[in-house]
């Protein structure tokens, strides 16, 4: 097991899984959720001698949950001490959902240091749908009704989250499974991000400054994000490629794991 602490005492923990010296991925997982969440890919992508490394955020899993301390900005800087600790260059950085502002953040607060190629998996983070107000404004108003029913019943909360995650049926056990992901930090935490994610701006200069190779993965049934919002966000970073899945919703990883697992495999084999 890893640890990795920040500048303002918090411990944070990092998996690492597959060999050293190949090629690497460092996966984020979105909110309210865990590494665990990559479960699979954990697994398979070392088969395919590609090393992952996957943290916790601050907050989630087995990291610290400190008071505050969840904007983007310093969610970026957590990013850097973990590349700096472990001596991670030139690696894919992919980033689930919400995470996906922290790794924009990290392109330009950190000038993607280490960074081949950058992966947006259903982008959600409402900072980054600035280009359509419209749907900005909804995913803050969700994440409103999400902040007061994880007040008011959390494990219900979890439970229903993670079944508008996805588009094709899973088992009662799988689900079961993820919802028990949300449940594994402090409310505090869960609250915290969410509200950090309400306050957050991204600015369009720094998609525009995104220099390696990006592409945007999205499920054409995505009911936290529209296809629409994620195709205009590959529009806007330079060279992006945007990915669709045809019988995924939010939780493409899961709806079609395989080929998820393919085309990741492919994005991180084809990176200079």
């Amino acid at each position: 097991m890893t640890w990795v602490p920040t500048d303002d005492g918090v411990s944070l923990y990092a998996h690492q899984s597959g060999p050293a010296g190949g090629q690497t991925v460092l996966l984020l997982h979105g909110w309210p959720l865990s590494h665990r969440m990559f479960d699979r890919q954990l697994a398979l992508l070392p088969e395919a001698g590609i090393r992952c490394v996957a943290p916790d955020l601050r907050g989630f899993g087995r990291s610290d949950a400190p008071a505050d301390g969840y904007g983007s900005d310093r969610l970026a800087d957590d990013l850097r001490r973990i590349v700096d600790a472990l001596g991670l260059e030139r690696f894919a950085l992919a980033a689930f959902s919400s995470a996906a502002a922290t790794a924009v953040r990290y392109m330009s607060r950190h000038a993607g240091s280490g960074v081949s190629g950058l992966l947006l998996i259903s982008p959600a983070a409402p900072s980054l749908l600035q280009p359509d107000a419209p749907t900005a404004d909804e995913a803050s108003g969700r994440l409103e009704r999400l902040i007061r029913h994880a007040r008011l019943d959390r494990p219900q909360m979890a439970a229903e989250f993670a079944r508008q995650l996805f588009y094709r049926y899973h088992s009662p056990e799988y689900t079961s499974w993820f919802s028990g992901l949300a449940m594994d930090s402090p409310l505090s935490a869960t609250l915290g991000l969410a509200r950090a994610m309400q306050q957050e701006r991204t600015s369009a200069e720094e998609l525009t400054r995104i220099a390696v190779p990006t592409a945007v993965f999205y499920g054409a049934h995505d009911r936290v994000v529209t296809p629409e919002a994620a195709q205009g966000l590959a529009a806007a970073i330079p060279g992006a490629s945007a990915v669709r899945f045809a019988k995924s919703g939010h939780g493409l990883f899961q709806d079609e794991a395989d080929r998820f697992q393919q085309e990741l495999e492919q994005f991180v084999r084809g990176l200079p």
